[in-house]
């Protein structure tokens, strides 16, 4: 057992970790008779190199028959279906699924039920049929897999229907209703954002935690109902600023109320407009119409309209210049500037806006 531990590490990656070569197939063919007590264990090792160091699936089907259907399984034995099961998808098998399905029932051991769910979730959200994980009679049960994918792959709709859904469990609810919320904001969806705040429940918290999102105790879906915080231009309640936006998506002023909401209650750089690393769960693209947000480009966009009213264009000015205080570096998104625009701003906001209380407060860029 412990030379298939090693056997495995090796297999893992070129050897960079360890100063090594990845195994070859000649070296694990070589110790055939150490495993002779355990043919089992060596045809996993001669699937496992197949499929994670020569990369070819169709071997390990050839290698690992399949035996998905059973009462229970062994680890070694759940170990050699799942790898086969990853080789049916490699190979695109039309029947990958099924495969999955069947292997359920004998999930017994700890961590064995996730990692078939994991899988089949993989497998429709690539599948392009993502609202299968969140049918009634959906085997995938993992809140953090179901939420991770509605924070990182839902469209609207399948939001709106689990944020509705009385049956689902109410942290789910509250995640899809809060990344529909965010999502409706930040992608231009005013006239929908304003609806949807009606399912806001009265209880909701307004406390900002963002930084572990969507696994925190409770969203802050509070957030979108509170007016305490909508920044420093005296905006109005964030209701009153979709309203507007849905009648004139273009308005100046509403478009910097929105920003500075975004910007008070901490939404930079926020994960739901972040991409998960490719092949993980959620890293498909979104399902939701629109791109991330970046206040950066709402502040170019006011700066260069030549129709914005004088106070809008000074407080987009200060703000864009903002974006890279203290260190220099942009923390509102977009496309970056270099310190030579940044500049510019500076003395245009000094030079055509010297009244303005933005103008006045403002004492350097960055």
């Amino acid at each position: 057992m412990l030379l298939a531990v090693i056997d495995l590490m090796r297999m893992r990656s070129s050897g960079s970790d360890s100063g090594g070569s990845a195994m070859t197939l000649a070296e694990l063919e070589a110790q055939r008779a150490v495993f002779a007590r355990n043919p089992a264990l060596f045809d996993y090792l001669l699937a496992a190199h197949a499929f994670f160091v020569a990369k070819t699936p169709a071997d390990v089907l050839r290698i690992i028959p399949d035996a998905a259907r059973q009462g229970a399984f062994t680890t070694l034995q759940f170990s050699r279906q799942t790898l086969r099961g990853m080789a049916l998808e490699a190979v695109g098998d039309r029947n990958a699924r099924g495969f999955w399905l069947e292997m359920l029932p004998g999930t017994k051991a700890a961590f064995q039920r996730p990692a078939i769910e994991l899988a089949l979730s993989l497998h429709d959200e690539r599948g392009k049929a993502l609202a299968r994980v969140f049918e009634p009679a959906s085997p995938v049960t993992s809140p953090a897999i179901r939420e991770l994918l509605l924070a990182n792959v839902a469209g609207a709709a399948l939001l709106r229907q689990q944020a509705k859904d009385a049956s689902a469990p109410a942290h789910e609810r509250e995640v899809a209703l809060f990344t529909l919320l965010y999502k409706d904001l930040t992608r231009g969806a005013y006239r929908e954002f304003v609806a949807d705040l009606e399912l806001v429940p009265g209880d909701a918290q307004a406390e900002t935690y963002l930084y572990d999102f969507p696994t925190s105790e409770r969203p802050p879906l509070g957030l979108f109902t509170q007016t305490r915080t909508l920044g420093d231009y005296g905006c109005p309640a964030l209701k009153e600023t979709a309203t507007r936006l849905a009648s004139d998506p273009g308005n100046p002023g509403a478009r910097l109320c929105l920003a500075d909401f975004l910007r008070a209650n901490g939404f930079d750089g926020f994960v739901l407009d972040s991409a998960r690393p490719n092949d993980e769960l959620g890293s498909t693209p979104s399902l939701f119409a629109g791109g991330p947000y970046s206040r950066l480009e709402v502040y170019k966009a006011i700066i260069a309209d030549p129709k914005a009213p004088a106070p809008d264009k000074a407080y987009a000015l200060h703000r864009a210049i903002a974006c890279y205080a203290p260190s220099g570096s942009n923390s509102c998104g977009g496309v970056d500037v270099p310190v030579a625009q940044r500049r510019a701003w500076f003395q245009r906001l000094k030079k055509e806006y010297p009244a303005s209380r933005w103008a006045q407060a403002l004492r350097y860029f960055w």
